[in-house]
């Protein structure tokens, strides 16, 4: 046991006062007259036992609340916590938390900038000739070196104070072998933290006996936000003139109930729609606002609140693709009853042989028709499906020569062929309460004209595929399945009249077209920093020789991404974080492709924070060596010793005892007669 305040000891020559007065008490004699004291002389002098007991137990508490009372404030505390920061071959590592939740609000300004300067605090106390590491959520390289104490105090001056949330063992993991890879025998890592729940995962970190960890929790000043989560479309096309949906999730974080919270929309940094929401306390609400575009091309657009002081995730950036017009691709060596339908301006539409496809142009299309003449090997059937999955729609005829050809395609579908049958019916019932029928039809007349069917192939499925078109017979006309992203459809009739009058028919039009419009194959919305790593583009062409660039809107920041052809899509990989929410282009060749939208990650969001106690008990369990939890102002007040000392409570025992002491002498001279 070692004393903070050792001079506080010579409080202890104080014991000297109660033993005097002690003894100048037992040689105070005081004469008594009485007439006859045979009797009194045995009770005397059992009386003088007892009182000089009394007196010497009274000595006792006495001498015991002096000596307890000067070791308390001498400060006593265990030396065996103290730190190595000034061992031979020693590192000092400083991880600073910089998420955007430790922008969050602090007593004098922010939890990122308390941080900062106590670090700088901490620095300059200690030794000069220590060896630095500096650690935060970016892993930025030249961060990553020891350093000594101008280069560290510079460092932290520099530091970037927007990261992207990492799970604390990942940081500690990277600050073990970092000591090691540099030959430090002994290192100390203090962690500035305001340990949110979210991020405060240590199973991927490795306990090493030469760390210690020192804690210093950053508490925020206000637990409540109010933020976005995300936002979809009621529809995934978007076109010009046309009307949609767009909805928001409100989340609230805080324990009081918000009313009238404004909503707003903008697209190209003008309103295009607002709303109001009120939200329970910790609850989440919905919001829809109905919107119209009028132009093609890509549109920046924001969903955004306000709210103080946290407000990183008060806005939520997307980008609506708005296409000119849907392509659609008809697979046969003629055109059907599609192509006339098709020919209008909203569609773009193409036959395609399928001896001779092209694989950019089939993953750019919204709709793929595998008509009644189209004989494809297993390749083409493949890359048909991969479309599918990427969110394009497939409609399949039977070929008219024979029905069992792309038999490839109907397995991956689920289906199985079976004989052709040659009796005439027709249709009988529609799924009405099927999706695909619920803005299509809205009544049915008495009698309605149904397809007629002269020739249809029995089809037989394993039970994922939905019949929404049903015969006479009971047998399913039009079959319905998702893969992946998209839908397929598959028909069991043709559209040649010898088949079927389906191409007649008043269903055929707006079926055609709502599976069009199904197959949208949107571009994703926006981006998440720090998780979205690889992008994948599949409209790429692969001729010739490319040079990705992502830029933001003033060209301040660029970014050249390493990339990879595979499988007909181009990855691009991402290493280095973008440093801020917003829009960012891609160019290719210097010339912009498409315009992308990046959000921070809503993991920082939700107010949940790891008290010190859990946070130290966690850190024991995984076997790491705690040394002390200290606040910032510690650094700025103190030194380490006396930050550390402090961290002790054999004061309190000390300070009991004294009082116990007290109470004890009060009782013996108030109830020992």
């Amino acid at each position: 046991m070692r004393f903070l305040y050792p001079q506080m000891l010579w409080g202890l020559l104080a014991l000297l006062i109660p033993i005097i007065i002690h003894l100048f008490n037992f040689r105070r004699h005081k004469l008594v007259y009485f007439s006859n004291t045979a009797v009194l002389r045995s009770i005397q002098q059992e009386n003088a036992k007892t009182r000089k007991l009394k007196y010497l137990v009274t000595l006792l508490l006495r001498c015991l609340f002096i000596a307890a009372l000067v070791l308390a404030f001498a400060f006593p505390y265990r030396p065996e916590k103290q730190l190595n920061v000034n061992a031979e071959n020693a590192l000092v590592g400083i991880y600073i938390d910089n998420s955007m939740s430790m922008k969050g609000q602090s007593q004098r300004t922010t939890l990122i900038e308390d941080a900062r300067q106590s670090a700088r605090d901490l620095v300059h106390k200690l030794n000069p000739s220590n060896r630095y590491l500096l650690m935060t959520n970016s892993f930025e390289i030249q961060n990553e070196y020891p350093m000594n104490q101008e280069e560290m105090l510079d460092q932290l001056d520099r530091m970037n104070p927007d990261g992207s949330p990492v799970l604390m063992g990942e940081v500690i993991d990277r600050f073990e072998m970092l000591c090691k890879q540099h030959g430090f025998a002994n290192s100390t890592l203090f962690v500035y933290s305001d340990f949110q729940s979210n991020t405060f995962d240590l199973s991927a970190a490795k306990a090493d006996t030469a760390l210690q960890v020192v804690m210093v929790p950053m508490l925020p000043e206000f637990k409540t936000n109010l933020y976005i989560d995300s936002v979809w479309l009621a529809s995934p096309i978007v076109q010009s003139g046309l009307t949609n949906e767009l909805m928001v999730r409100v989340v609230n974080q805080g324990d009081k109930e918000v009313k009238g919270m404004p909503i707003n929309f903008t697209m190209n940094n003008v309103m295009a729609a607002s709303t109001t929401v009120d939200l329970e306390k910790n609850g989440t609400a919905e919001v829809e606002m109905q919107f119209v575009v009028e132009d093609s091309g890509e549109q920046r657009c924001s969903a955004s609140l306000t709210d103080h002081p946290i407000t990183f995730d008060d806005s939520y950036h997307f980008v609506l693709s708005v296409k000119p017009s849907l392509s659609v691709i008809e697979l046969g060596n003629q055109p059907s009853s599609c192509a006339m339908l098709f020919d209008d301006e909203q569609f773009h539409y193409s036959l395609m042989e399928p001896s001779h496809f092209d694989l950019t142009t089939i993953a750019q299309a919204q709709l793929l028709i595998v008509n009644e003449s189209a004989v494809m090997n297993e390749t083409l059937q493949q890359t048909l499906l991969n479309a599918v999955s990427e969110g394009a729609s497939l409609v399949v005829f039977p070929s008219m020569d024979d029905p069992k050809n792309n038999r490839y395609l109907y397995n991956k579908l689920g289906l199985t062929l079976m004989e052709v049958d040659t009796n005439a019916t027709s249709v009988e019932d529609l799924a009405l309460q099927h999706a695909f029928f619920n803005d299509m039809i809205l009544d049915l007349p008495q009698h309605p004209d149904f397809p007629k069917v002269k020739r249809h192939v029995r089809l037989k499925t394993n039970g994922l595929a939905t019949s929404l078109l049903t015969l006479q017979n009971s047998d399913p006309m039009l079959m319905m399945t998702s893969v992946g992203k998209g839908q397929a459809f598959v028909m069991a009739t043709a559209l040649d009249p010898k088949w079927s009058d389906l191409a007649d028919n008043a269903l055929f039009v707006p079926m055609m077209v709502k599976m069009a419009f199904m197959g949208g194959k949107m571009d994703k919305l926006a981006y998440t920093i720090g998780q979205d790593k690889i992008l994948v583009l599949s409209d790429i062409s692969q001729e010739g020789d490319r040079q990705y660039l992502f830029a933001n809107s003033d060209r301040s920041f660029e970014l050249m991404p390493a990339s990879e052809v595979r499988n007909g899509k181009v990855y691009l990989y991402l290493n280095d974080n973008l440093p801020s929410a917003g829009f960012y282009d891609l160019l290719i060749n210097d010339t912009l492709n498409r315009v992308t939208a990046w959000n921070e990650s809503r993991v920082e969001s939700k107010m949940d924070f790891v008290d010190s106690e859990e946070a130290n008990k966690a850190f024991g369990k995984a076997g790491f060596d705690v040394a002390a939890v200290l606040d910032t102002s510690d650094f700025a007040t103190a030194d380490l010793v006396e930050a550390m000392a402090h961290q002790s409570t054999q004061w309190k025992l000390f300070a009991l005892i004294a009082l116990l002491a007290l109470i004890g002498e009060i009782a013996v001279l108030r109830f020992w007669k």
